[in-house]
This record gives C-alpha cells, structure tokens and sequence, in this order.
C-alpha cells in the first residue's frame, strides 16, 4: 500500500516551495488582469504554501537533531537552513494573509491592484527565503558523512612491496 517515507522533512519540503513559486506568479498575474477566478485561486495556493511549510518546519524541527548527531559538523548548516525555513514559513503565511485580505476587497480596483501587488512582493520574499534555505542545505551534500582519506600510488602490480604497508595501514585505521 502506502508507505510514509521516512526521514518525512525532504518529501514534504518540496511541495510548499513549489505553492511558493506558483502563488508568487498567481498573484503577479493578478495585479494585472482580472481574469475569471485568478485571485481565489492565488489566495487557496497561497494558504496551501502556507501550510505546508508550517509542515516542513514541524518535520525538519523533528529531524534536525538526528542528522546533528549523525553529522556533527553539519550543525552550523543545519541551524542556518532551520532559521531560513522558520523566515520562509513566516513569509509565506504573511503573503497568504496578504491574499486573503486582497480577495477581500477584490470588487474595490484601487485597493485591489495595491493588495494584489503587497502580496506579490511578500510572497517574492518567501521566494527569496526559502532559495536561501535550499542554499544552505545544498552545502550539506558536500559534506561527506564519514572521514574520507585517498591514497594516489602509482605502483603498478599487485602486492608492491612500496605501498603495500601504507595500504594496509590506512585499512587498518578504517571504520
């Protein structure tokens, strides 16, 4: 059947940035046009965003201690990205706010345009938020999760009497 993925933080996280995004361009258009039923589906994609990082924030939180102690110098990344998640989480809920209260007072033009495009520069932010946050994880990947040691010889046949104690040393020292 269905299987939950575990760790949960890099499934969910996807989702809200991509309702970022999407929200972001949504209420762009809005400012501009009058189209049909643009601004409630700008405002329901917003508020999805907006819940969904509140989601990403609450599984990263859980996760976060676990890869401290599987990585302990990845720490310092991983409290910058938790700080960038809580910023976006908080963009994204003031540029949901923003949404509704613009669909609000859709029928009135003036405010209309003018909440339309106060949404749009709150949601760029939690654009920007959550591009900082994938930024700081991504240096995380280039960690490596265990000491790494390479050995460059340039000893041809096998069992070298030159490299072989150095090999068998470095192997001894190994996890």
């Amino acid at each position: 059947m269905f299987e939950i993925p575990d760790p949960l933080h890099p499934a969910v996280v996807h989702f809200p940035i991509v309702l970022i995004f999407l929200g972001t361009i949504l209420s762009i258009l809005t400012i501009f046009t009058r189209r049909g039923a643009l601004p409630q589906f700008t405002a329901v994609i917003l508020i999805l965003a907006a819940g969904g990082a509140q989601l990403a924030v609450n599984t990263g939180g859980d996760q976060a201690d676990e890869v401290i102690q599987r990585m302990p110098d990845a720490k310092p990344l991983i409290l910058v990205h938790a700080e960038w998640g809580e910023r976006t989480r908080t963009a994204a809920v003031s540029a949901a706010i923003g949404a509704a209260v613009a669909l609000a007072f859709y029928r009135v033009l003036k405010f209309r345009r003018v909440l339309a495009f106060i949404t749009t520069i709150i949601a760029a932010g939690a654009c920007y938020c959550a591009f900082k946050a994938a930024e700081h994880i991504a240096g995380l990947r280039h960690q490596p999760s265990l000491p790494l040691t390479l050995l460059y010889t340039s000893d041809e046949e096998i069992g070298s009497p030159t490299s072989r104690g150095i090999i068998e040393r470095l192997a001894s020292e190994a996890l």
